[in-house]
């Protein structure tokens, strides 16, 4: 009897043992399906995440209209990202820096600095200073760098000894972006300064940076209109002097439109005089001026010039030095355009 209880509490052991094992393995068995499955989770997030590089070869060919020489939109099929670009003019090297495009930038020509925070990225870039005198791609050195992008301003294409007509480039594969201001002169608009950032952004897949930095700017442009409503709108005068008369910012270029967007009203046209400004009498003016120009040179233009004593601008001290990049073709810079309207014509310094 005594041997049948203990065989039996020997089998009752062995079978809680073999339980407990069974248990064990089962688990090991989940915990392992489970780890299975979220290394396949992020396996599938980092493939998704290479998926949307802006050179995904599902993005391409992609077509964008540019300007030619006879001012004629043309389109161009770009059929893979651009990877050696060469760039003229602060404005367009602003823009791709900004849409994060540094490495995709050949050589820059017509650019000596940046925004502050560019600056780290610019001082990687080559500049043509560094190789040649000229301070403008002229078409035989370009075509030695092989590059299969080219983007400028209109004066960079439409002479012969420099770029010649963007057809030359097309017909050999490599595309071409013109600035749009820089193409319809007297016709410029704050518009247009957006569409060359939507523009650019399309033809190296990065739309979601650009719409991200035009709704920025247009933040503080719908804070001008704001500021405007209500009041009558300020008559205002744009201008850069040259010898006796003034290049005048009218309404119907960047710097001037966008002051009437945010509810101003740019006087005058090309080729005022003194006579001219006394009779308009603006009630502020904004000197544009270039960098070898300092501010306080550029306001000196106004305030020392006797013929000019009797504008209220001048009388009241409302003459507002601006830099030549912020009033024509300012790319992303058109935001510090639009802070320093918004400063200077209704008091909101942000």
């Amino acid at each position: 009897m005594m041997k049948k209880r203990i065989l039996a509490a020997l089998l009752a052991i062995s079978m809680l043992l073999s339980l407990a094992a069974c248990r064990n393995a089962s688990q090991v068995s989940s915990e392992s399906e489970n780890t299975s499955s979220d290394v396949d989770q992020t396996v599938s997030s980092e493939a998704s995440s290479q998926e949307a590089s802006p050179e995904d070869t599902d993005y391409y060919p992609v077509t964008v209209e540019v300007y030619n020489n006879a001012r004629e939109l043309v389109p161009y099929t770009f059929e893979k990202c651009p990877e050696k670009t060469l760039v003229y003019g602060r404005n367009n090297v602003e823009i791709l820096l900004a849409l994060g495009l540094g490495d995709k930038i050949e050589m820059v020509a017509d650019c000596s600095s940046v925004m502050p925070e560019y600056a780290e990225e610019f001082a990687k870039l080559d500049l043509l200073k560094n190789h040649q005198d000229v301070g403008y791609f002229v078409k035989e050195y370009a075509l030695s760098l092989e590059p299969d992008m080219v983007i400028g301003w209109y004066s960079l294409f439409n002479m012969e000894d420099r770029m010649g007509d963007v057809d030359f480039w097309h017909d050999r594969g490599i595309g071409t972006y013109t600035t749009i201001n820089s193409v319809l002169r007297g016709d410029e608009s704050l518009e247009n300064e957006y569409q060359d950032i939507r523009n650019l952004a399309k033809i190296y897949n990065r739309q979601d940076k650009a719409e991200e930095i035009i709704a920025d700017i247009e933040k503080f442009v719908d804070q001008g209109k704001q500021a405007a409503e209500g009041g009558e709108p300020q008559r205002i005068l744009i201008a850069e002097k040259w010898e006796g008369e003034y290049d005048i910012y009218h309404a119907k270029t960047a710097a001037g439109d966008i002051a009437a967007q945010m509810g101003a009203e740019p006087l005058g046209q090309a080729g005022w005089t003194d006579e001219e400004i006394v009779e308009a009498n603006p009630e502020a003016i904004f000197a544009v001026h270039v960098g070898s120009v300092s501010d306080e040179e550029a306001i000196a233009l106004y305030t020392e010039n006797p013929a000019l004593a009797s504008v209220d601008a001048v009388k009241n001290g409302r003459i507002y030095p601006v830099e030549y990049s912020l009033a024509y073709a300012p790319g992303v810079r058109t935001k510090d355009t639009v802070k320093l309207f918004l400063k200077c014509l209704y008091g909101i310094d942000e």
